[in-house]
């Protein structure tokens, strides 16, 4: 079966109803603000779906769904739907997710690769997938469960293809800066990145045939890292343009504009190029140290002040290959064109060839991951670097340094931490426990996050789209009024079936959620795609004729209010994607107060990476960790008591059976008569907000409860709420002034006075893809 064979089979991305985004809009921003705002978004609801202009937008996308593969890209509509991030750039790092592979087969081994021949292996791996791509002969994906093929269309924007700044039209009169691609379907170079400096090399032929082989690659790159090597460090800086894919839009766009001005010809061969490949000069060894080289680079200073990290060895306007000095590889990939679903094929295809070159120079068989694709002979005439000897006129140096500066900055005042779960993957949860692991995992985020700050969040996971044509993501709220009571149960002094009962009911609704989400069902996108075509209204009604109404200048009701906005101010930026091929998974925060959390259910084990800027991430871990370990202990109360299992642990100590004790000590009752407690501090340290390069957590201690299991999510209503345990934004404030404040709380019950003072001092110490694409559905 050719590549996208299946294309013509699959179904369109479905409009959803007005009603269907009108009730999810509502429920997903129920939790966030008080009941008076609340009121008023069920007034404007209604107001929405009688409006005339609404149902006139609403028509112009349904033309969309008509006239296109998905109604998402037409024209008026396309520029303003966000991407993973929404707006790409901000007051945060740059927003392009990672993933880090896991060691090359042969590391430890006395044939060990070095840096630039495991980058030549991982290159040449890529060469063939992408020649394979071009002939059509890479194997479809498909759903996991029900083998429903998905669309292949996103493979085609992953190579040779850049973002570029565009201008769009903002619904004012006037024009903003947005986000569009370049492409180039035939390119046959690749950007090699060593020390801040750019170098060109052509890799394919008019035959789409291998100019290298791996070893040749080798040599190549090992020359390109010498000549880097060989400039003083002031030129070094003269030409490290990488930094200016960082820049806020305005800056980013007047850059771009003057390359294209002065250095033209280097400028198209960035953008023309399959894809980035960058050769740094660390050695990262702990996997926090890991994170933060792949993801970003560092900066580093020399005795002259001197930028010489490797924060300028990047480009983000592309797909890059990163490997480090001790042959650590990474991938970044550009969220506006790329998914994660089809990077992680992609990445977990070249890692598989990888292997399979071990077992070639064991037996000698012909073992590829991609047959018929020809590599030029030895002997012919084959082509050189090139170096990009940029010109750059003053004003550009200005705003290089300008650009560097402002990227130390982000990189200084972010931080990212990892751990690792054992006896806690795919197995335990799936087998043992009986409901869906990424679902549970979504549930110890939201119980981590009301634990610390008393309240809920605007939280957004990223589920695929790709079984409809032309597809790719949906975001779903993770926040609703079931979260909000199951997370309120867990910590307070509720039974243990009402706290088993709420998870369950938090753990069935959000099933659905992702369900009808992947199913085309979810509404962000479709909200974003009315706005959109409001703002772009003069596009819609200029080529929609006679044959649709023309969109009137009156705001619609609810898709702009205030509140609705919060929507996209995502404070906790989540995905879960990844294999066996892949050791970490990362996403940068989406706002400046927000968090980016990634991680990988594998088989044994979670790995979570988790970033954010002035925020307790490693605080924020360990209670994840808390979390986790209390929903062990519940799940074996819970199945002991109802007679499933007669021995409720193996193994274990009496200090954490003191700890698990400690979560109902001492209740303190909040102005509304329910119970807020903390959980256990010693467990949640404080974060002094400095990078530790330590290894990551592994948390491994007393896992071996024998449990039973739970069941999966569903909608289950809250009977009431507090609304003073939510905030009317999802803005972070410090502890403070945070209308959460611990110390807040205490005050609000004068009879619980005595409680507080008796726990102050407790509380102050707290603190695959193969062939089948894993998507987060139930098929």
């Amino acid at each position: 079966m050719t590549t996208f064979a299946n294309e013509p089979n699959l179904e369109r991305l479905p409009v959803p109803s007005l009603e269907s985004t009108a009730e999810q809009l509502l429920s997903a921003l129920r939790p966030l603000i008080p009941a008076s705002n609340y009121n008023k978004l069920l007034n404007d609801s209604i107001k929405f779906l009688n409006s005339k202009n609404v149902k006139f937008l609403q028509k112009h996308l349904l033309k969309s769904y008509d006239e296109n593969d998905c109604y998402l890209d037409g024209k008026g509509i396309s520029l303003a739907t966000p991407g993973i991030y929404g707006e790409l750039f901000g007051k945060t790092l740059p927003r392009n997710p990672f993933f880090i592979l896991e060691d090359d087969p042969l590391t430890g081994t006395s044939q060990s690769p070095t840096q630039t021949f495991r980058a030549a292996v991982l290159v040449t791996s890529t060469l063939r997938f992408i020649c394979s791509l071009r002939k059509e002969s890479i194997s479809p994906d498909f759903t996991p469960n029900s083998s429903k093929p998905l669309t292949m269309t996103n493979y085609k924007k992953l190579f040779g293809t850049s973002r570029i700044p565009i201008l769009k039209e903002n619904g004012n009169g006037s024009n903003d800066i947005g986000v569009g691609l370049h492409k180039n379907p035939n390119s046959k170079n690749i950007i090699i990145l060593s020390s801040g400096q750019f170098y060109s090399l052509q890799v394919l032929n008019e035959k789409n045939e291998l100019f290298f082989t791996k070893h040749e690659l080798a040599e190549i790159f090992d020359s390109i890292i010498q000549d880097s090597e060989s400039l003083n460090l002031l030129d070094i800086n003269k030409i490290a343009i990488g930094s200016i894919s960082t820049e806020s839009k305005n800056s980013w766009r007047q850059a771009r504009l003057r390359l294209e001005e002065t250095n033209s010809n280097y400028l198209k061969l960035i953008d023309d190029a399959l894809f980035v490949l960058c050769l740094d000069s660390t050695c990262p060894k702990t996997d926090n140290e890991k994170i933060e080289c792949i993801s970003h680079g560092l900066s580093r200073l020399d005795k002259h002040n001197f930028q010489v990290g490797t924060c300028l060895n990047r480009w983000y306007d592309k797909l890059q290959i990163v490997v480090s000095k001790n042959s650590v590889a990474g991938c970044i990939w550009e969220s506006t064109s790329c998914d994660a679903t089809s990077v992680l094929r992609f990445f977990t295809d070249i890692y598989t060839d990888s292997v399979l070159r071990v077992a070639r120079k064991i037996n000698g068989l012909n073992f590829t991951m991609w047959s018929q694709i020809n590599t030029v002979d030895v002997g012919s005439e084959k082509p050189t670097f090139t170096k990009l000897n940029f010109q750059l006129p003053v004003d550009l140096f200005k705003s290089l340094h300008l650009a560097e500066t402002r990227l130390a900055d982000l990189i200084s005042q972010h931080e990212y931490y990892s751990l690792t779960v054992s006896k806690f993957g795919k197995n335990f949860i799936i087998n043992k426990l009986k409901l869906p692991a990424d679902s549970l995992m979504q549930l110890v985020f939201q119980i981590s996050y009301f634990a610390l700050y008393g309240k809920l969040c605007v939280t957004n996971e990223l589920i695929s789209t790709r079984r409809f044509k032309n597809s790719r993501t949906e975001l779903i709220s993770v926040q609703s009024e079931a979260v909000l009571q199951c997370c309120q149960s867990f910590i307070n002094s509720s039974t243990l079936s009402q706290k088993w009962s709420d998870l369950k009911a938090a753990c069935y609704e959000h099933s659905s959620k992702v369900k009808k989400a992947s199913h085309g069902h979810g509404f962000e996108r479709h909200l974003s795609a009315l706005r959109s075509a409001y703002q772009q209204r003069n596009i819609l009604n200029s080529i929609g004729g006679n044959e649709l109404p023309q969109i009137e200048e009156v705001e619609p009701p609810l898709i702009f209010d205030p509140s609705v906005d919060l929507i996209y101010n995502t404070e906790i930026l989540i995905a879960n994607c990844g294999n066996p091929a892949l050791h970490l998974f990362g996403v940068t925060p989406a706002i400046t107060n927000g968090f980016g959390i990634g991680y990988i259910i594998k088989e044994n084990q979670v790995q979570i990476v988790a970033s954010s800027q002035w925020r307790q991430t490693e605080r924020f871990l360990k209670t994840v960790e808390s979390v986790i370990t209390r929903i062990k202990h519940y799940s074996r109360e819970i199945y002991a008591a109802e007679g499933h299992i007669t021995s409720s642990k193996i193994g274990g100590s009496r200090a954490r059976e003191l700890e698990f004790e400690s979560y109902t000590r001492s209740p303190l009752k909040h102005s509304n008569g329910s119970i807020i407690q903390s959980l256990p501090m010693e467990l949640i340290k404080s974060n002094n907000s400095a990078f530790n390069n330590s290894s990551s957590k592994s948390v491994d201690n007393d896992t071996n409860f024998i449990l039973g299991g739970y069941d999966y999510f569903d909608v289950h209503a809250l009977a009431s709420r507090s609304n003073n345990m939510t905030r009317a934004n999802s803005g972070f404030q410090s502890r403070e002034y945070s209308s959460t404040n611990i110390t807040d709380i205490y005050r609000l019950e004068d009879e619980s006075r005595d409680n507080v003072l008796r726990r102050r001092e407790f509380i102050d110490h707290n603190g695959s893809i193969g062939r089948k694409v894993e998507l987060k559905e139930d098929d």
